[in-house]
């Protein structure tokens, strides 16, 4: 009888130490579950710049500003169409920056009632051009002047993009709608770059 006692207080210890070893088994497992990592700190959060900010009311005003002067004798109908920008740099251009600063200059003159950009992009939906259309020529730019009923496209076409080192090259135009041709001309040749600071103003 006490042999069997002692047996089973054995058995009981025995049993006792193997389930402290599953508890402390289990606690190691908790313990040591896989953490999640945190990401990669050199994801970057924010997108990187594409293109850097260019001062397009310094680069466009002198050529403005020349385009105004050669064109004071102009009559008949004044209403003017500022076409999209003719890109031929092979860069990216940021299209609507110098679409806003050549109408904000435009507004500024008293020659020329310029079209609108409302009007304009209506105008475009009535003959089927896309409002990101990249295929721009002066063509296309005097048949929506002509849907339009304004009697000047101003055409400008982008050579090359101002780098730190260079400066933009391009060229603006006025032209007749009623005959296509090309009234005045200017390229950034033509204008003092030392000067357009004073030409802005």
């Amino acid at each position: 009888m006490k042999q069997f006692k002692r047996t089973a207080v054995i058995s009981m210890l025995a049993l006792s130490l193997a389930g402290c070893q599953l508890l402390g088994s289990n606690q190691k497992t908790e313990v040591k579950a896989p953490i999640e990592t945190p990401s990669d700190p050199g994801v970057v959060d924010t997108p990187p710049q594409i293109a850097k900010t260019i001062d397009w009311n310094t680069i466009l005003s002198p050529l403005v500003n020349k385009i105004m002067q050669s064109s004071s004798s102009i009559e008949g109908n004044k209403v003017l169409l500022i076409s999209d920008i003719q890109n031929r740099s092979g860069d990216y251009l940021a299209t609507n920056q110098v679409d806003e600063t050549l109408h904000s200059l435009m507004n500024k003159q008293n020659l020329f009632t310029v079209a609108d950009r409302q009007s304009i992009n209506r105008a475009k939906q009535a003959l089927g051009i896309s409002a990101d259309d990249r295929l721009v020529s002066r063509s296309k730019m005097i048949g929506l002047a002509k849907s339009m009923n304004a009697g000047y496209v101003l055409f400008t076409t982008l050579y090359k993009s101002p780098s730190e080192n260079d400066n933009a090259n391009l060229s603006m135009e006025l032209l007749s709608t009623q005959t296509g041709e090309i009234l005045q001309r200017v390229t950034s040749k033509d204008v003092p770059s030392n000067n357009v600071q004073g030409a802005a103003e």
